[in-house]
């Protein structure tokens, strides 16, 4: 294990930190990130490993009354399209995906800052419709948790059951889209120092994060949402263009 690995250590840490914060999962700041340290691969394959370690934890720590029924409704079509993604990522140009995913990011984000007044209540339909979507934008370049917060927060969650209801809806999709990216050869069993390292990050995160969100109130907690959506879209944007001109 050298340096860099030690690095994506902390960088799980933090990631899984402020994602837990705002509910839409590490990986929105942890590929953009991992990706000057990895292999857009490989970086796929040990995303889906800390989420999954991610979400369980959450699903523990933020154990919350939500209605169960509404989360297989939401939580189906998000698992099977991470699978869909998850398989196509040997044949679609990531570079242009994660632009194209990072200025949908920025409309969203933009929306819920500048009018959030005249948001109505999503209906059940469209948070259905919109956490496919980021299932299958997960599966397919890594991150899509921001498009899923999108539907919760307009859906008004209040923040520990977004916080559970985010886990719940994305730990399926995690474990087919980590078998199917190993399946693919995208790390290699001689990198198996990286599933405690992760685990570890993950635990230590999300109990990180849990204790910051008590510390913050429910508007606190909506603007950081919406900015910190603003934000990775516009990182996700940054670095395709930045790999497309090379």
């Amino acid at each position: 294990m050298g340096w860099h690995d030690a690095a994506l250590g902390v960088l799980a840490f933090i990631s899984e930190t402020v994602g837990t914060v705002t509910g839409f999962g590490s990986s929105t700041f942890f590929v953009p990130t991992a990706v000057f340290f990895e292999s857009f691969h490989l970086v796929l394959a040990l995303t889906a490993i800390l989420h999954v370690f991610g979400n369980l934890s959450k699903l523990l720590l933020f154990r919350s009354g939500v209605e169960y029924k509404l989360m297989v409704k939401l939580a189906l079509p998000s698992i099977l399209l991470a699978g869909a993604g998850a398989l196509l990522t040997r044949f679609v140009p990531i570079e242009i995906l994660k632009i194209f995913l990072g200025l949908i990011l920025m409309f969203l984000a933009a929306v819920l800052i500048l009018m959030k007044s005249s948001i109505t209540r999503l209906s059940q339909r469209s948070g259905i419709i919109l956490t496919a979507v980021s299932g299958f934008f997960t599966g397919l370049v890594g991150t899509g948790g921001a498009i899923r917060a999108v539907a919760l927060a307009s859906m008004e969650f209040e923040k520990s059951s977004f916080v559970f209801a985010s886990a719940a809806i994305d730990i399926g999709g995690d474990i087919l889209r980590a078998g199917i990216y190993l399946s693919q050869g995208y790390m290699n069993w001689d990198q198996w120092f990286y599933l405690p390292l992760l685990g570890t990050a993950a635990v230590l995160g999300a109990w990180s994060g849990r204790h910051l969100l008590k510390l913050m109130h429910q508007s606190q907690f909506e603007r950081a949402v919406a900015v910190l959506i603003f934000l990775s879209g516009s990182a996700l944007v940054a670095e395709g263009l930045q790999r497309l001109s090379i």
